[in-house]
């Protein structure tokens, strides 16, 4: 992706995402050692999904569960595609791997 490409992306999720947070502090990813999981995804590897809109940053590692941002909607949320249903987990990235990591988050 050229530069003037990847800043107009930035710009776009930044708008329609609450996603300030993952963009400039967590932009390489998250990967939880004791899990063996990539929780958060790299900013280069996300996706939108065509049918909700939710911008996935990452996995939980079972059930094809992703983390994710919803569009105009704070918070990060759970997708869980099996049942079609969100789920807030938290309201940050910070307080998302705060809570992946002392066993808190539960999807």
């Amino acid at each position: 992706m050229s530069q003037g490409n990847e800043v107009f992306a930035k710009k776009y999720l930044s708008e329609n995402y609450d996603c300030d947070e993952y963009l400039s502090k967590y932009e390489d990813g998250y990967y939880h050692k004791e899990s063996y999981l990539q929780l958060l995804l790299p900013v280069s590897e996300v996706s939108i999904d065509s049918k909700t809109e939710h911008l996935v940053i990452g996995h939980a590692g079972a059930d094809g569960i992703e983390f994710c941002f919803r569009i105009h909607k704070p918070g990060i949320w759970a997708y869980h595609p099996m049942e079609g249903r969100f789920q807030k987990v938290a309201v940050s990235i910070s307080k998302l791997i705060e809570g992946w990591h002392s066993g808190a988050i539960k999807v």
